[in-house]
């Protein structure tokens, strides 16, 4: 199995994996220099560096690259140690360098109107990947979305069937009326994506949150959904509103908990008895 044909599946299919690449090798060594080994998410592998003790400590100094996001060197003295001489080896030092490799994050962008437009462009300023669902074709054109991956052109349950969001994917919710993006949100849920918002007000937040409710939506779920969406930087305009939205995708995927969202998930407005006018409006304003 070809270790760069796996990294580019694993890639295309938006999952992280962790490169492993002898670097060095003095003496008899397991395997020959230079090779390479992907250990995918899941811990399973393609290629090998030559198996054994040192290809178990590798794959699991991998997991701990993929969870930190940071390279690491392992080396290992093959020479007269026990724990490591299996009887495949002769003796020998061995430097095996590991390092993430990360797919750009996927963004799917639900409603295309003038906030969803000024997401998507900030989202790919961020270098994330992005894709554009709305049943208007006048507004899910190419055209509107230049540098988007893919624009989806139709109906948002149909779109919804098709599409496989990944725990590293982000779900971005802004369609021109509450009842489509409740319809969005209640799918939305039960993905593994890492981030899911929805615009709206507090009081639209409140009411999405009472029909899916009764519509049987867990408090867990409701915990993952930030809404109303954004960071707290008093942004007013489509345009500031995008920057809020972007900056707080980045803030999520960086895990930057110091990062003041306007909410810290749906919940927080849900239990508000009374909700005050706001001067902001409904952050609908795009659909």
């Amino acid at each position: 199995m070809d270790v760069y044909e796996e990294l580019v599946r694993e890639r295309g299919e938006g999952r992280s994996c962790a490169l492993a690449t002898i670097v060095n090798a003095v003496g008899s060594i397991p395997s020959y220099e230079t090779a390479k080994m992907l250990v995918r998410e899941d811990g399973t592998i393609a290629g090998t560096i030559g198996g054994g003790v040192p290809e178990s400590e590798v794959i699991e100094a991998a997991k701990e690259v993929l969870a930190s996001g940071k390279p690491k060197m392992v080396s290992f003295n093959l020479h007269g140690n026990p724990k490591l001489d299996t009887g495949m080896v002769c003796g020998g030092n061995l430097d095996v360098f590991i390092e993430p490799i990360v797919p750009a994050p996927v963004l799917y962008v639900f409603g295309a109107g003038h906030v969803g437009v000024l997401t998507a462009r900030a989202a790919r300023l961020a270098g994330l990947e992005v894709e554009v669902i709305d049943d208007r074709p006048e507004f899910a054109a190419k055209e509107r979305f230049p540098d988007a991956r893919k624009v989806h052109a139709e109906d948002f349950g149909l779109a919804m069937t098709r599409l496989r969001p990944n725990s590293h994917s982000l779900i971005f919710i802004a369609t021109r009326c509450h009842e489509i993006d409740g319809f969005i949100l209640r799918w939305a849920v039960d993905t593994p994506a890492s981030y899911i918002g929805m615009i709206g007000s507090k009081r639209k937040v409140q009411t999405v949150f009472k029909e899916l409710h009764a519509q049987g939506v867990t408090t867990e779920q409701f915990d993952r959904v930030h809404a109303p969406v954004g960071l707290d930087i008093g942004a007013a305009t489509p345009e500031e509103i995008a920057i809020a939205v972007a900056a707080e995708m980045v803030a999520c995927i960086h895990n930057a908990a110091a990062a003041r969202p306007l909410m810290r998930n749906m919940l927080e407005v849900a239990k508000v008895r009374r909700i005050q006018p706001e001067n902001t409006g409904d952050r609908g304003i795009a659909a």
